[in-house]
C-alpha cells in the first residue's frame, strides 16, 4: 500500500508543479504583450491586417486594452508565486473571462473579415489556448493554483 501512494503522490506534486509553472508562463505571457501592446499601440492592430491610419486612430484603445493584460498578468504571477491559493484562483478566473471574450470576439472578427485571416487565426488559436490552460487549472485539486 505504501509503495502505491508514494508514486501517486510524486505524480501529484510533479502535476501541482507544472501547472503553476504553466499558470506563471501564461502570466508572463501575457504581461509582456500588454506591456508591448502600451508601448507600440499600432502594432497589434497591423500586424492583424488593419490599415495604418485606423491603426493610428484605435491605438488608445490597444493601450487600454494592453494595461488590462499587465494587471491580469501581474496580479496572476504574485498570487500564485505568493502562495495564495484564493488570490490565485480568482486573477486566473478572470484571465479566463478575458481570454474567452477575446476568443468570441475574434471570432465574429474573423467571420465579418475585419482582420487577416492568418493573423485572426493564430490571436483565435492563442486565446483559446489560454483558456484550457486557465479551466484546467481551476478545475485541479491537486494544484497549488
Amino acid at each position: 500500500m505504501l509503495l502505491r501512494s508514494a508514486p501517486s503522490a510524486s505524480r501529484s506534486l510533479a502535476s501541482s508543479v507544472r501547472e503553476r509553472a504553466s499558470v506563471g508562463q501564461l502570466a508572463l505571457g501575457r504581461a509582456g504583450v500588454g506591456a508591448a501592446m502600451i508601448a507600440r499601440p499600432r502594432m497589434l492592430p497591423q500586424l492583424m491586417g488593419v490599415d495604418s491610419a485606423t491603426a493610428t486612430r484605435v491605438g488608445w484603445s490597444v493601450q487600454m486594452l494592453g494595461a488590462r493584460e499587465v494587471a491580469v498578468g501581474l496580479g496572476t504571477l504574485a498570487a500564485v508565486r505568493g502562495g495564495d491559493r484564493r488570490a490565485a484562483r480568482t486573477w486566473v478566473a478572470a484571465g479566463v473571462l478575458c481570454d474567452a471574450v477575446d476568443a468570441l470576439a475574434m471570432t465574429g472578427a474573423l467571420l465579418r473579415g475585419r482582420v487577416g485571416k492568418a493573423a485572426g487565426a493564430a490571436t483565435l488559436a492563442v486565446a483559446l489556448s489560454a483558456v484550457a490552460v486557465g479551466l484546467d487549472a481551476l478545475q485541479s485539486d491537486e494544484a497549488g493554483i
